[in-house]
C-alpha cells in the first residue's frame, strides 16, 4: 500500500512539474527587423539589432514586460525611413539573449545596454525609447549613465506594479497552458484599449521566464534610483486607457515639471505600439527633431 502511495505521489510530481515546464516554455514571437549582434556581457550572451545607415544618430528601443523587440517593428520602419539608425536590444531571457539567473535588478539591465553601446564604439549622448516595462530600464540607464542619455521617450511609463486586475490578467497571458479565448480576453483587459482587438502577434510572442527576472528587477531595485530618469529630457506617450500603468506619467510629470512633457493618445491602451502606430511615430520623430541631430536624409540614402 506504501509502495502504492509513493508511486501515485511520484507521478502526481512528475505531472506538475511537467505542466510548470510547459507553462513557463517562451512563446516565440514575429522575427525582429534588423540585423543581428551579438555581445558577451560577464560570460552570457547578449543579442541586439541594429538597422539604418551606421553614420546616422543611434536612437535606444528596450521593449515591454516578457516581449520581444520585434513589438517596435513598425516604429523602427519609420525611424529607419526618416535617416535614423537604430538599436534595439533584447531582455535577457529574450530569443538570443541568454538568461543566467532570474535575480537581477533594472541597472543590471542598464548595464547589459552598456557593453551593447560599448561595443557599437558609441559614446555620444542617445535617445532612448522604452516601452512600459522598457521604460524602467530606460530611465535605470539615464540614472546611472547620465552622459549617454540625451533624452527618453516613454511609452506607458509605470513604476509601480499594476493593480491586481490587470497583474493576473498578465499572469495568464504569460503561460502557455491558458487556452487561447481566455489569453485573448486578458489581452484585452491589460493591454489593449475597448476600440481595439488584439493583434495576433501579441497573442504569441511572449517570455515567461524573462518575465520573471523582470519582475523580480523591478521589485528588488529601490524606484528612488530610477524613477527620475537622470536629468534627460522626457516625452511620455501616456495611453488613456492604460490598465497597467495609469498613473505613471502624471507623478513623474509632478517630479519633474520642468523636463517632462505628456501627451495623451486617446485610443489606445497599454500596448500603444500596435494601436497608434503611425500617431506614435509622427510623436517620437517630432521628439528627435529636436533632441537626436545627426540624421541621414533621404536624398542621400536614395543616392546610394
Amino acid at each position: 500500500m506504501l509502495k502504492k502511495i509513493l508511486l501515485s505521489l511520484a507521478i502526481l510530481i512528475a505531472v506538475f512539474t511537467g505542466l510548470i515546464i510547459y507553462a513557463l516554455q517562451d512563446n516565440p514571437a514575429r522575427a525582429t527587423i534588423g540585423e543581428a549582434r551579438y555581445a558577451d556581457h560577464n560570460g552570457f550572451q547578449l543579442q541586439y539589432f541594429v538597422s539604418g545607415d551606421d553614420r546616422a544618430g543611434t536612437v535606444i528601443l528596450q521593449a515591454s514586460y516578457a516581449r520581444s523587440g520585434s513589438d517596435f517593428n513598425e516604429l523602427v520602419g519609420d525611424l529607419n525611413k526618416a535617416g535614423y539608425r537604430t538599436l534595439i536590444m533584447q531582455a535577457r531571457g529574450i530569443d538570443g539573449s541568454e538568461l543566467p539567473s532570474l535575480q537581477a535588478t533594472l541597472f543590471d539591465y542598464a548595464d547589459d545596454l552598456a557593453v551593447i553601446l560599448e561595443q557599437e564604439q558609441l559614446t555620444q549622448p542617445m535617445t532612448l525609447i522604452g516601452h512600459a516595462y522598457g521604460n524602467r530600464v530606460a530611465r535605470a540607464f539615464a540614472s546611472r549613465y547620465p552622459q549617454q542619455a540625451k533624452s527618453l521617450v516613454l511609452l506607458a511609463a509605470g513604476d509601480d506594479a499594476p493593480p491586481p486586475e490587470t497583474r493576473n490578467a498578465i499572469f495568464k497571458i504569460l503561460l502557455n497552458v491558458v487556452p487561447d479565448s481566455s489569453r485573448i480576453e486578458a489581452l484585452e483587459l491589460a493591454f489593449f484599449a475597448p476600440m481595439n482587438p488584439p493583434v495576433d502577434y501579441w497573442i504569441r510572442g511572449w517570455y515567461p521566464k524573462a518575465g520573471l527576472a523582470q519582475g523580480n528587477a523591478t521589485a528588488t531595485t529601490p524606484a528612488e534610483q530610477w524613477i527620475d530618469g537622470g536629468s534627460a529630457s522626457i516625452l511620455i506617450l501616456q495611453p488613456r486607457f492604460d490598465a497597467a500603468a495609469a498613473e505613471g506619467a502624471a507623478k513623474l510629470k509632478r517630479l519633474h515639471p520642468e523636463r517632462v512633457t505628456v501627451v495623451e493618445l486617446d485610443t489606445a491602451g497599454h500596448a500603444i505600439l500596435p494601436e497608434q502606430p503611425d500617431e506614435v511615430s509622427r510623436l517620437v520623430l517630432g521628439h528627435l527633431a529636436k533632441y537626436q541631430t545627426t540624421v541621414i536624409s533621404q536624398s542621400t540614402q536614395s543616392q546610394q
